[in-house]
């Protein structure tokens, strides 16, 4: 079976066991706290000193090379944006100048494209007119010509018309009524 323990047993245990502890480490032995205090206190001060005056400095040296170089890196960035901003400005400048150049350009072109299509259009147009001139001419001849045939066949139709329906009438009253029809034919 087991063996039962009880409650002092542990205690014992755990008396002996600090009591150990304390044997084979030695910081947590009380009778040294005194010494090693003053050695805490002793490195404390080496180590302050030695960071103060050799480790800070040279922190403090690199601190203040890196704020400086980052102000130079701002300046540096500030001219260089105006230097774009200026540039920006300039390109703008051009870019306006050879738009209204080009526009100008553009015009005097059109304009000079409008006035030839325009002396082209004129030239086409008084040759048309002329061509419709000398039409209307020939259409006139051709309608004297053929109202002089239409009389003369419209005098001759009558003739006959009435000689088959077995009326006469001179040829002086047939040709005045067919000049009466045709002069408001015409007219």
């Amino acid at each position: 079976m087991a063996s039962e323990t009880t409650g002092t047993e542990h205690i014992s245990e755990g008396a002996h066991a600090a009591g150990s502890i304390a044997e084979k480490f030695p910081p947590f032995d009380a009778s040294t706290f005194t010494s090693q205090l003053f050695w805490l206190a002793i490195t404390f001060i080496l180590l302050y000193v030695f960071l103060s005056r050799i480790f800070l400095p040279k922190i403090g040296n690199v601190i203040e090379e890196r704020k400086g170089k980052i102000a130079s890196d701002i300046d540096d960035a500030a001219r260089m944006k105006a230097e774009a901003d200026e540039s920006l400005v300039t390109a703008d400048k051009q870019l306006a100048a050879a738009r209204a150049e080009a526009r100008a350009k553009a015009d005097k072109t059109r304009g000079e494209i409008d006035a030839k299509i325009s002396e082209a259009s004129a030239a086409k147009a008084a040759e048309l007119d002329e061509k419709l001139a000398e039409a209307e001419v020939r259409i006139g001849q051709l309608k004297a010509s053929a109202m002089s045939n239409v009389s003369d066949i419209a005098t001759q139709t009558t003739s006959a018309i009435l000689a088959q329906l077995g009326t006469t009438a001179s040829d002086a009253d047939i040709a005045a009524a067919v000049k009466k029809s045709v002069d408001e034919v015409v007219a």
